[in-house]
């Protein structure tokens, strides 16, 4: 029988306990008609794979490491249902989320769901109020704007749903994309520019790691600024971005209140240099390497 949805997730060196998080998430989802297509990018570790026991589950394994793009294609090619939706390693999945997947795809072509950072610690909690990964606690329409009618013009790869047909007709994620970060902006603008509308569904939710060291804060947004040095080359043109971030970060003041609104205003001033500095230390690569573009 044909899985109602086919759960793709790219994988590499993943954290046996976050693994296991995931998996248990996925064992107690409402809809129970799925399958999970698991995709290991090369692991010199894949000993956290021993909690996998269900029949749904597959684990296919890259011959080396191609990053999370191509794991997501691979993922999706090998995928049977005509519904695909693109999770981590590091997310837990609501009870609920596959069946809010498969009701609401049927009515539209790519939906974006609800990304909730799970905090735990106060550092953790300001990284969240600045809406990332996904919309972190500030929430994902006060990062990317939604209409009226509930639709936007981007989304992340951690809750993102797809009919399969019009994944493939987009091109897929673009594998030459040398980040980890990024490759679902410029498919969501592909899609835009495409005629498709990305539908926001709050219901379906997934909750993400928090961001809970200062070191691994800022190594995150030194590749997101390599990332977006990239998205600038593949988009050329980004609109009103600039605008749109100074609006993200009001939400996120605002969001702050009292007590956080310190901390908050230091990382996004820490998140502004860094991915500066990341575009910088990108675009020098690329010169002195232009091979490697």
């Amino acid at each position: 029988m044909i899985p109602s949805v086919s759960v793709v997730i790219p994988s590499y060196n993943p954290k046996t306990s976050l693994l296991r998080e995931l998996y248990d998430s996925l064992l107690s989802q409402s809809l129970g008609d799925f399958e999970v297509i698991l995709v290991d990018d090369a692991s010199s570790d894949v000993s956290a794979y021993a909690c996998i026991q269900d029949k749904r589950f597959r684990i296919l394994y890259q011959g080396r490491n191609h990053g999370p793009a191509a794991c997501r294609n691979r993922g999706a090619r090998a995928a049977e249902s005509e519904f695909l939706f693109f999770t981590d390693t590091d997310c837990v999945l609501d009870p609920d989320a596959l069946k809010q997947v498969v009701d609401n795809l049927y009515g539209g072509a790519i939906l974006m769901g609800n990304t909730i950072t799970r905090v735990r610690t106060p550092f953790g909690r300001a990284v969240a109020l600045l809406g990332f990964p996904g919309g972190g606690i500030l929430g994902f329409d006060k990062v990317w704007r939604v209409d009226e009618e509930g639709y936007t013009n981007s989304f992340s790869s951690c809750a993102l749903a797809f009919r399969k047909v019009v994944f493939e007709t987009l091109g897929e994620f673009d594998e030459t994309f040398p980040v980890a970060g990024g490759e679902d902006t410029v498919l969501a603008r592909q899609a835009v520019l495409a005629g498709c509308r990305i539908r926001y569904v709050p219901a379906i939710r997934v909750f993400h790691v928090e961001k809970g060291d200062l070191c691994g804060f800022l190594r995150w947004q030194l590749t997101r600024g390599r990332g977006n040095y990239h998205i600038k080359k593949r988009v050329d043109k980004v609109g009103g971005y600039l605008k749109l971030r100074f609006w993200t970060f009001k939400n996120s003041l605002r969001a702050a209140g009292p007590r956080y609104f310190l901390p908050v205003g230091a990382l996004i001033v820490l998140s502004v240099a860094f991915q500066l500095t990341g575009m910088l230390l990108e675009a020098r690569r690329i010169n002195h390497h232009p091979h490697k573009s």
